[in-house]
């Protein structure tokens, strides 16, 4: 049985690109979209290694297929707008504190950030989604900076919240941050349920198993959502298999 909704499936070194065109590729559909890292955190950005690899996944890939680039900092977002393969449509700016050298925790800064993102993207014809810290969904420190996942979708093409701490907690933890998403697109007009949502697969911090993530995708999925971003570790690339072959029945 086909999927029930898009994936966006990140890619950030060699060996994770090798897997999506091996033992992940089955589980690839037209619709999803993969997300290849680099330049993110303190890692160098080489736009030669975006193209390169999205030469190797296009040819083997579903037609249907959309590429984006994900990195961290304007600069770097700059770059690959400017210089980066046309087939990488969309770029993931990751907006986390000590990845971006200009995040701040201040929202109306926030968005000043994000508008000059979207206008480096638009600019070269390119897709602006912000991949923002999750945090402040819920932790109690950060709630008086008020921050606002709807309002940001008003100033980028698409947000991809980092929701993936909140899956590892309990069940009810993770349905209410969720709803918190969903009541502030709805209180910005935007359609509740045309949410997307991060799960991790991997034994590290915010990482699960494929069991619990399938429970998690399941109980994310009732509620209304438009599209999974995965983030995974190569170390667990059995669990990731097992548990995008889930998603399939």
């Amino acid at each position: 049985m086909p999927r029930s909704i898009p994936i966006t499936i990140a890619a950030y070194n060699e060996s994770m690109v090798q897997a999506l065109l091996g033992p992940l590729r089955p589980f690839v559909h037209a619709g999803d979209e993969v997300d290849l890292v680099s330049g993110n955190h303190d890692r160098p950005l080489s736009v030669p290694t975006l193209d390169g690899w999205v030469d190797q996944l296009l040819r083997a890939l579903p037609e249907g297929v959309r590429f984006s680039a994900h990195t961290s900092g304007l600069e770097n977002a700059t770059s690959i707008a400017a210089q980066a393969s046309p087939k990488l449509e969309t770029i993931l700016l990751d907006y986390e504190p000590n990845w971006d050298p200009e995040f701040t925790w201040d929202f109306t800064a926030t968005l000043t950030h994000l508008d000059r993102f979207a206008q480096a993207c638009h600019s070269r014809g390119r897709r602006a989604v912000a991949y923002p810290t999750g945090r402040p969904i819920k932790e109690p420190a950060l709630q008086k900076y008020r921050w606002d996942y709807g309002e940001m979708r008003g100033h980028v093409d698409e947000v991809y919240p980092q929701t993936q701490h909140w899956a590892t907690l309990d069940a009810p933890t993770w349905v209410a941050a969720l709803e918190v998403l969903r009541s502030q697109r709805r209180a910005h007009a935007l359609s509740p349920t045309a949410l997307v949502a991060q799960l991790t697969i991997g034994d590290r911090e915010n990482g699960l198993r494929a069991a619990p993530a399938t429970e998690r995708f399941r109980e994310a999925r009732s509620g209304g959502l438009e599209r999974l971003f995965l983030w995974w570790a190569p170390t667990t690339l059995g669990e990731a298999e097992m548990f995008l072959g889930s998603l399939e029945t």
